[in-house]
């Protein structure tokens, strides 16, 4: 029988085992190394990325910044430019086409020497006179160079920080809504109104006592001493009609208004009389009082009040705080504050507006070819003219609503005229933004053309661009649109 040696199986486990543990081995050094650089060489990738996405982002926000202001400061401007000249149904009588005399309220020159066009920081406790406000209505865009306007009107002087080379734009229209309706603001006591007419005894008014150099207004009159001195008076109806004469004074108690002297002459004969009709090309009423005396067309209902309107858009040198290099479109809106009728302090509106130029497509030319502006004998100051007198086509001495010739850029050397000014049917609006923040690495050597007008270069680390548009004046230019 065999005996089986169970020891010698048993040695053989420990010696196998041994083998085996012999076998095994961790990372070399040339291999862990070799792991290591791997790892920090994706680690460095990642980190690249990493900060060229991020640099990519912060010059998209640049970017964008940049674009969403210029665009909005573009459809800002846009938006109420497109509104100037709106004085709800009232229509200024040299626009009139169906107005067959003299206008009355023709852009006449102001009665401040050192300012031929009415300025927008006149005060209006001056006060202001019949010149004034029929400039502020026949002029609804008014461009002003490198020197803003200046006056006590304004509670912020405009040339404080302002920067250099942009222009100021002064948009005046009323309000879209009347007070009360709507998101329009409820009627404030104190603030400036204004209110046409649609009844046509107010329109033309009746002559109430005349002597050879005076004449008696109606009792619907200002009561501002004055407040029609140096505008024409026209007699319409009744005895004198079509006889003119030029206010030189007129004392607002009385209502009586005194002739200017020579070379303007007494009332010829037929002399007016308390049959005759007489207009100053009024209609309307501009103030804070007395809007119970025009009326709708049925002569019964008050007619309604809009809010007048006029704002000062311009460029400062800073945003928030005196020297921080930010420049920024400013407002300065016609407003009641503190009992004072003024153009409120201005505030901030789009930070990066760095450029900013305006020019002006002037209506000079009818649609019959005559130059309505240096041609005296064709002036949009005298009675209409039509070319075709039986179908009231072409008028000969209106313009047709479409500028002529290259849109004119008012400078301090050469400043736009009355007579171009009232004749604005469209607006050419030129904005550089600026990038908020310097893009490391980059120089802006560029020059920019912002219509007649080059900028640049600025040979800094900000990124710049221009926006630009032209907006049609549509409550100027329709109404001098006729059948060809």
């Amino acid at each position: 029988m065999k005996t089986i040696n169970h020891c010698n199986s048993l040695d053989a486990k420990p010696k196998a085992h041994a083998r085996i543990s012999t076998l095994q081995a961790g990372f070399s050094l040339t291999e862990l190394m070799i792991a290591i650089a791997i790892g920090l060489l994706i680690t460095t990738t990642l980190i690249a990325l990493f900060v060229k996405v991020n640099r990519t982002n912060d010059e998209m926000a640049k970017t964008n910044s940049q674009i969403e202001n210029g665009r909005f400061t573009i459809q800002l401007l846009q938006d109420d430019i497109s509104h100037a000249g709106f004085w709800g149904s009232f229509v200024p009588q040299f626009d009139d086409l169906t107005l067959p005399a003299i206008p009355p309220n023709a852009v006449a020159p102001a009665d401040v020497p050192t300012d031929p066009l009415t300025n927008p920081c006149l005060a209006y406790s001056t006060p202001w006179t019949a010149n004034d406000i029929t400039n502020l209505i026949g002029i609804p865009v008014q461009v002003y160079g490198d020197t803003p306007p200046s006056g006590t009107g304004c509670v912020t002087n405009l040339a404080t920080n302002k920067k250099a080379n942009t222009d100021v734009l002064v948009v005046r229209h009323v309000e879209l809504c009347v007070p009360g309706a709507g998101n329009c603001e409820a009627d404030t006591a104190g603030k400036l109104y204004f209110q046409s007419s649609l009844c046509e005894d107010e329109i033309s008014s009746t002559v109430r006592g005349v002597t050879a150099t005076t004449i008696t207004l109606d009792t619907f009159s200002s009561t501002t001493n004055d407040f029609y001195k140096g505008l024409t008076i026209r007699i319409l109806s009744g005895p004198g009609a079509g006889q003119t004469r030029l206010i030189s004074a007129y004392d607002g108690s009385t209502k009586i208004a005194t002739l200017a002297p020579a070379p303007a002459l007494p009332w010829a004969t037929p002399m007016p009389d308390l049959t005759s009709k007489y207009t100053f090309g009024f209609g309307y009423l501009l103030g804070t009082t007395g809007f119970n005396l025009f009326h709708k067309r049925d002569c019964t209902t008050v007619a309604e009040k809009r809010k007048f309107i006029s704002n000062i858009y311009y460029v400062r040198d800073y945003a928030t705080t005196v020297g921080d290099g930010i420049p920024t479109l400013m407002l300065s809106q016609f407003d009641l504050a503190g009992g004072t009728l003024a153009h409120q302090a201005a505030v901030p509106l789009i930070e990066g507006v760095e450029g900013f130029k305006v020019e002006l497509g002037i209506d000079s030319i009818s649609d019959s070819g005559n130059n309505i502006i240096t041609n005296a004998a064709n002036s949009y100051t005298a009675a209409i003219t039509w070319a075709d007198t039986k179908n009231l086509t072409s008028p000969t001495n209106r313009g047709d609503g479409v500028p002529d010739g290259a849109f004119v850029k008012c400078t301090d050397a050469v400043p736009c005229t009355a007579d171009q000014l009232a004749n604005t049917v469209a607006v050419k609006l030129y904005v550089l933004a600026r990038a908020d923040k310097i893009t490391a690495g980059y120089t802006d050597n560029k020059t920019y053309a912002l219509g007649s007008t080059t900028l640049g270069p600025y040979n800094d680390g900000y990124k710049r661009h221009v926006f630009s548009t032209t907006v049609r004046l549509n409550n100027i230019s329709a109404r001098r649109e006729t059948p060809p």
